[in-house]
């Protein structure tokens, strides 16, 4: 999700985290994220790139993992009692039907749904807020966590880079992997699947990286483009048993592309990782439902919603309880608008994310009505980003510079476990731009101070 869907801090925030030091020249910095991303060098890293990992207690590191494999574990329990089969999730969900073939069997999609994710999270004056989990193979930050780790551990000083805890997810994915590959008894061979066009890149490189990670890791893998890999079954099949997918069915569609070559993967006999039961634990309905409450859950179950996630319901509902008052939830959501999100339940990269604090009376009155016709939308109390203080590097003037900033953090969860951490977090405008000017946002990594 993109900064702007948190709302804005209205008093000033304690900073709560520092940037680590670095001693690093600002152009050998320079120097190695040329090297590192070469191929991929991205909008992240055009303006401002991050100087160092964004430094939290190593108790806040703690929080967070034990928080996001808790959640993981409600939300693929209230997907599961939504029907008795894939299928009867899917519609419960109002999910598109053109998406029922991508099921496998129902003991695989319940075991494996959640393997791979990462939700959005804000770090508040209260401490962290969830906004949404994604999960699925194709779960973004994994390739620039990554190499942005292994970046902060080549160029920080030894003492202090021994003192951070930098995961690798490409370690954490391969332990993942092996398992998999171990509990179904299939040759250690793998074809990673990917499509350029969805990570925003033109180089194979970006996929590279994960195939020597993966081939380091002990498993014999080959990058196929969708058409490449649609293409070679008729003369490789049964090659790969196992398929790592990295493209969003759903995506596709919201391109209008043709689902034919993903569905072709899907049926080709290979083990698929993710299932697809994993965008129905990421669906966002589910958030309203455990905000709301569930009746499976216990006293400690709804302390902890009630902690980590923000106030969220289903647009269909009709009363709701918010801050202690009954309300007809439309008038609640006109009358106090710039307290709300509205989000589609399935959307991904924040397709149809609109914030009330910047969305004119009329425009949300509007995708109230859209929300309400579609039955599958939800609304989310806004949440505020803690100021954070950190260093980032200005490439033009080549000078580090300190900034206060807000952010949202990704941590990746797989197999169980925390594996690095993704942060995006806001800069301003550049100097001299014209009043009104966004800002924009850069990509980094949270460390946990050991």
């Amino acid at each position: 999700m993109d900064l702007t869907t948190t709302a804005p801090q209205s008093a000033a925030a304690t900073p709560t985290a520092t940037t680590a030091a670095t001693a690093t020249d600002p152009q050998l910095l320079l120097n190695a994220l040329d090297h590192q991303f070469r191929g991929f060098r991205t909008f992240w890293f055009d303006r401002i790139s991050p100087a160092g990992p964004l430094v939290l207690p190593a108790a806040r590191g703690a929080e967070l993992e034990r928080a996001s494999v808790r959640l993981a574990g409600l939300l693929r329990r209230a997907a599961s009692g939504l029907g008795a089969d894939c299928l009867a999730r899917h519609r419960a969900l109002g999910l598109d039907e053109r998406l029922t073939g991508f099921y496998a069997d129902e003991e695989f999609e319940q075991t494996h749904a959640t393997a791979i994710g990462r939700p959005d999270v804000v770090l508040t004056a209260s401490g962290w807020k969830f906004i949404e989990f994604n999960f699925c193979s194709a779960t973004g930050g994994q390739v620039f966590t990554h190499l942005l780790n292994d970046l902060w551990r080549q160029l920080l000083p030894g003492r202090a880079a021994d003192s951070l805890v930098l995961a690798d997810p490409m370690a954490a994915r391969n332990d993942l992997l092996r398992g998999v590959l171990a509990e179904y008894g299939l040759e250690p061979r793998l074809a990673l699947i990917g499509y350029l066009p969805d990570v925003f890149v033109t180089d194979r490189r970006y996929y590279e990286i994960e195939i020597d990670a993966l081939r380091k890791g002990g498993i014999g893998a080959e990058y196929f483009d969708t058409g490449e890999f649609t293409d070679a079954l008729a003369t490789r099949a049964g090659e790969f048993p196992l398929v790592l997918e990295r493209v969003v069915p759903q995506e596709w569609l919201d391109a209008g592309r043709d689902l034919t070559p993903l569905l072709t993967i899907r049926k080709c006999g290979a083990t698929v990782l993710t299932p697809q039961s994993s965008y129905q634990a990421a669906n966002k309905q589910l958030f309203a439902a455990l905000s709301a409450g569930l009746d499976w859950m216990t006293d400690d179950d709804r302390e902890f919603v009630a902690t980590y996630l923000p106030w969220s319901r289903s647009i269909r509902e009709e009363a709701v309880e918010f801050e202690g008052e009954s309300w007809r939830l439309t008038d609640l959501l006109v009358r106090r608008r710039e307290e709300f999100v509205l989000k589609r339940s399935d959307g991904d990269q924040n397709a149809d994310v609109h914030l009330g604090f910047r969305t004119g009376a009329a425009e949300w009155e509007a995708v109230i009505a859209k929300a309400r016709e579609a039955g599958t939308w939800i609304v989310q109390q806004a949440v505020h980003s803690a100021d954070l203080a950190v260093t980032v590097l200005d490439t033009g003037s080549r000078e580090y510079r300190p900034l206060s900033t807000k952010a949202v953090f990704g941590p990746l969860v797989i197999g169980g476990r925390t594996a690095g951490c993704p942060v995006r977090y806001e800069v301003p405008a550049p100097l001299g731009s014209a009043p009104g000017t966004p800002g924009s946002s850069i990509l980094g990594t949270a460390a946990w101070a050991a």
